[in-house]
């Protein structure tokens, strides 16, 4: 992302340029002291996004004017505490900060980093009026979010149940399926931890609100709203999700391979595994594993599990579940296939096992579709294994 900085103030300019380029790794910054030199620099290069100073040397707000009438994405800064800015300018930037102290460089940061991301974000706007559709519209997709709308809670579903939305805003007083049963079906498929929902309404009943949030809204907003509450509501919410979410990964995934691990197994995969009706699950269990950590060190240990588990996910669907059962043993649970069509699959990962470091090593296995529950199953190809690894080893038992 190239951010050109219009700031006259050179110990603010640079601080501002460092803390961007040195936080943000995307970010290249420029940095020019007037309006003059902000003509001549967009010129020579396009650049993405603005942070502009409300007052230069030979400019009093005409510069912004400049770039917006020009559609550039903006950021005002000021050092007046205290002042307003009309509705139409408040309307065409991004946002402003106050250059007061260096939590207000910690804002921009983030609000930045919020800005790289939103590309990859789907949010979906229900609103019975045309009018206040098209404002929130305008306003996130200035934001680089991607904007689908609706008219009602039935126009709605259909997009949501087609698209990936990882926001929804929703007004609740609607014809044709309101926000209140909208939010009810939403909460059928996605639980409040999954997808946040802002819910809207011009009501002055503030039991509206309150049933909102008990049937699954995350946050509410009461019409008429600013613009930059909406903007904040918005990325406070998408921010402690995108956090809720790398907890979670680092709950259920294993550090050393970056395959599931047995928070997974015992928390996750038997809701999914009740799904399916036909099923397989393979365990696998590196032979000789000890004398490996023996002879040449756990360090080195370590790197063959990684590589082992590696040599896996380069074999296994993607709708295949790779899980480090424990030590040195591996478990796939395999959607749709048949004990048969799992040899298969393993015979892959037996051909594409290379030695490690010229170390060569193999593993055993043991494959299940019977059982009636997750624990049978793994039962089964556990005792499978274990007959694979009394009889010699480097086998695979169905």
């Amino acid at each position: 992302m190239d951010v050109l900085i219009i700031e006259d103030n050179i110990v603010y300019s640079k601080t501002i340029k460092n803390r961007l380029e040195n936080q943000l790794v995307f970010v290249r910054c420029d940095v020019v002291r007037s309006f003059e030199e902000l003509k001549k620099a967009y010129k020579n290069k396009k650049y993405d996004l603005f942070i502009c100073d409300l007052f230069l040397p030979d400019a009093k707000g005409e510069q912004i004017d400049f770039l917006i009438k020009n559609s550039e994405k903006v950021i005002l800064m000021t050092g007046y505490e205290e002042f307003e800015l009309a509705d139409e300018l408040k309307n065409s930037i991004l946002d402003y900060i106050i250059k007061d102290d260096i939590s207000t460089i910690d804002y921009l940061v983030n609000f930045i980093r919020r800005l790289h991301k939103n590309p990859h974000v789907n949010i979906l706007v229900v609103d019975d009026s045309k009018p206040v559709r098209e404002y929130e519209k305008n306003i996130l997709s200035k934001m680089f979010f991607n904007v689908f709308s609706a008219k009602n809670g039935k126009e709605a579903l259909k997009i949501f149940e087609s698209n990936d939305i990882d926001l929804v805003i929703t007004d609740l007083v609607m014809e044709e399926m309101d926000g209140l049963s909208l939010i009810k079906k939403i909460r059928h498929s996605k639980k409040m931890t999954e997808l946040p929902v802002i819910a809207i309404s011009s009501s002055e009943e503030k039991k509206i609100f309150l049933k909102s949030l008990k049937l699954g809204a995350n946050d509410y907003l009461k019409k008429p709203f600013e613009k930059e509450e909406l903007v904040l509501r918005v990325n406070n919410l998408l921010d402690l999700y995108e956090n809720y979410k790398k907890i979670q990964e680092k709950l259920i995934i294993d550090p050393l391979t970056e395959v599931y691990n047995r928070f997974y197994l015992e928390n996750v995969l038997e809701k999914v595994f009740n799904n399916y009706e036909k099923k397989s699950i393979a365990m696998l269990d590196i032979d000789y594993f000890k004398n490996l950590n023996d002879t040449y060190g756990h360090q080195f240990g370590d790197e063959v599990l990684k590589y082992f588990a590696k040599t896996i996910k380069n074999n296994v669907r993607k709708s295949d579940i790779v899980v480090r059962y424990g030590g040195e043993e591996f478990l796939i649970f395999m959607p749709n296939t048949t004990k048969k069509e799992a040899f298969i699959v393993l015979l892959k990962i037996v051909k594409d096992l290379q030695p490690y470091k010229d170390i060569k090593f193999t593993f055993s296995a043991g494959i299940a579709d019977e059982g009636e529950t997750l624990a049978e199953m793994i039962k089964k190809a556990d005792s499978r294994l274990y007959e694979a690894k009394e009889s010699g080893r480097n086998k695979i038992v169905i």
